[in-house]
């Protein structure tokens, strides 16, 4: 009764695998093609000026204004659609009037094809679950169901890779970061440097409190770069320089990168809220000290591992050399009853 009941949910769940696998093929399929042959309408505007904001640790993103007066705010603050990113290589090569074509986000084409897309992304996830539950219950059956012992190893190396493709993926992310940092510092603090008064036309800040305490400081600024150009920006900064900026601020910059603004001055709480704003590399780091400690400690013991792993090798094999005499015993012991009771008859 139990085999046919497990037997019956095999077939059910394999079914369902089955089904979400070709679900999950088509779903993909149309995907795709609506991707790749999707084609976002465009519409022409007017760049009434330009700014750039940048995070705390120099990364920067471009932007053409296309509403007047809008520069002067801290970019999360401006109006909707009154911003649109653009390329740095368009950024330098904008002038104001010009016109230029951005997606028309508000168009019923493109609210439907976002329609279609998140429709098909939540398709593949429910094709997904008929999957995952035929998996599940080849992992709980696998000791129950005779011949299925080959599915241990695979489903090993599977989560082992798993695990590892997560912690490669999370230290090639970290160190991408990292070396993001050290390239906006050299950057900003090598070459010849220029100090200038900043204008500050807005400011705002993020108060997070709680547990994990994350607070942002921004100020929207402009300036003149060495060849007497105006810049808007707008720029997270740290506490003391956020509490002293009033309607005007010293920055500092390479002459051949007016970009690339910093601002002098660092207090023992500045280095604090720099701890708070480093957290993925800290970890990082951490992550890395202790890969190492798990390999040096690996590579120690590999004898004893190997040794561990050739009794354990052995043992399997005995107990299999085991159970197969045992099972030919039981089938002997069974013929020789059921030839002995034929004879009593």
């Amino acid at each position: 009764m139990k085999k046919s009941k497990t037997l019956t949910l095999h077939i059910i769940l394999a079914a369902l695998a089955i089904a979400g696998v070709m679900g999950i093929t088509a779903e993909a399929k149309s995907l795709y093609t609506l991707v790749h042959t999707h084609q976002e309408e465009k519409e022409a505007v007017t760049v009434e000026g330009k700014t750039i904001s940048s995070d705390l640790f120099g990364n920067m993103y471009y932007y053409a204004v296309l509403k007047a007066g809008e520069e002067l705010k801290v970019t999360h603050l401006a109006a909707d659609g009154a911003l649109t990113e653009v390329t740095l290589e368009e950024f330098d090569q904008l002038d104001i009037g010009d016109t230029i074509e951005i997606a028309k986000t508000d168009s019923a084409e493109n609210k439907a094809y976002r329609s279609a897309k998140n429709k098909s992304i939540f398709f593949i996830a429910l094709y997904a679950i008929g999957l995952i539950h035929y998996i599940s219950f080849l992992i709980a059956c696998k000791r129950r169901i005779k011949g299925w012992d080959w599915l241990a190893w695979p489903i090993a190396y599977t989560i082992q890779l798993l695990f590892f493709g997560v912690l490669a993926a999370i230290l090639i992310y970290g160190y991408s970061s990292m070396g993001k940092l050290v390239y906006n510092a050299a950057q900003s603090y090598t070459g010849a440097q220029h100090e200038t008064e900043a204008i500050i036309t807005d400011k705002d800040e993020d108060i997070n409190g709680g547990r994990y305490e994350t607070n942002y400081h921004y100020i929207a600024f402009m300036y003149k770069d060495a060849d007497g150009n105006t810049i808007h920006m707008s720029k997270e900064v740290r506490p003391s320089v956020y509490a002293n900026c009033t309607s005007a601020t010293t920055i500092g910059f390479p002459q051949d990168e007016p970009f690339r603004v910093h601002t002098n001055g660092l207090t023992l709480s500045d280095i604090i809220f720099y701890g708070t704003k480093l957290v993925p590399e800290l970890i990082t780091l951490f992550l890395t000290g202790m890969l190492i400690l798990i390999m040096r400690y690996m590579f120690r013991n590999y004898d004893t591992w190997k040794q561990r792993w050739k009794k354990k090798k052995q043992s399997r094999e005995q107990s299999k050399r085991d159970r197969k005499k045992h099972r030919l015993k039981k089938k002997n012991r069974r013929r020789y009853e059921k030839s002995r009771s034929k004879r009593a008859k």
